[in-house]
């Protein structure tokens, strides 16, 4: 895929995407199975499932974070996720 890239969808639509979404789609291309934190933002894999051009698993996991001078420990929910391409989209 180039820089842009225009891609027909399942139900017949021409979306043109963006360059992080191209560079996106080839990294979880390569990857297979691509996860939170790996580079790609939240936004740009957002829309990506919007368009159906790739698959996320959503979920949320418990952080521990060191706060204050004495080392407090606290949980803070942050939220991961899991990205595998949509074969049946890519394919047109």
């Amino acid at each position: 895929m180039a820089a842009h890239a225009k891609v027909q969808l399942p139900d017949g639509r021409v979306v043109r995407l963006t360059e992080a979404q191209v560079r996106a789609i080839n990294a979880i291309r390569r990857a297979g199975t691509y996860h939170a934190y790996d580079g790609i933002s939240r936004a740009t894999i957002r829309a990506l499932e919007r368009l159906g051009l790739i698959t996320v698993e959503w979920r949320t996991a418990w952080v521990e974070t060191c706060h204050g001078y004495r080392g407090v420990w606290k949980q803070r929910p942050q939220l991961e996720w899991t990205a595998r391409i949509n074969k049946g989209a890519l394919t047109r």
